[in-house]
């Protein structure tokens, strides 16, 4: 075989396209491009330090934060802090009502903060990617249906 010199000749086309090769992937991801493709699904964005938030009229908001290898989804929904003396019983309620939550969802997991606040996360891992990031935020916004589908149970505990 004489495949040096097809090699040859096919590095020799390559270098006479000098500077007219350019490279379209994206190694880090910007907030510049995350909120792009926030506002192109509907999302009214706003850039922080710790950051982006995420608005919508009919859907959970939430707060994005970039990390070193991936992206953090999270909200919290204010609600009332339990009590000293809470009866059992009341827990047991609130508690359910939580666990609901985590059976129907996908990706998010839902928890009582200290502080009373029902609390959403949920993370994806690795390099920012238009098409994952769409089938994440796909799931992200039908767990967020789910606080809606228990909201009777939920109510108590919420503001």
């Amino acid at each position: 075989m004489h495949t040096k010199p097809l090699m040859i000749a096919l590095v020799m086309m390559i270098m006479s396209f000098g500077s007219d090769i350019k490279v379209y992937a994206e190694s880090t991801p910007t907030k510049d491009s995350i909120v792009q493709h926030l506002e192109f699904l509907g999302y009214q964005c706003k850039k922080l330090d710790q950051g982006i938030k995420a608005t919508h009229g009919s859907k959970l908001g939430f707060l994005l934060i970039v990390l070193k290898d991936g992206l953090m989804a999270q909200s919290a929904l204010a609600g009332t802090p339990s009590k000293s003396g809470q009866s059992d019983k009341k827990k047991n309620k609130k508690l359910s009502a939580v666990n609901a939550l985590n059976k129907e969802s996908t990706i998010a997991r839902f928890f009582w903060a200290d502080s009373g606040e029902l609390v959403v996360r949920a993370s994806i891992l690795g390099a920012y990617e238009k098409g994952r990031f769409y089938t994440f935020m796909e799931a992200w916004e039908k767990d967020g249906e789910a606080i809606g589908n228990h909201i009777k149970a939920l109510k108590p505990f919420l503001k």
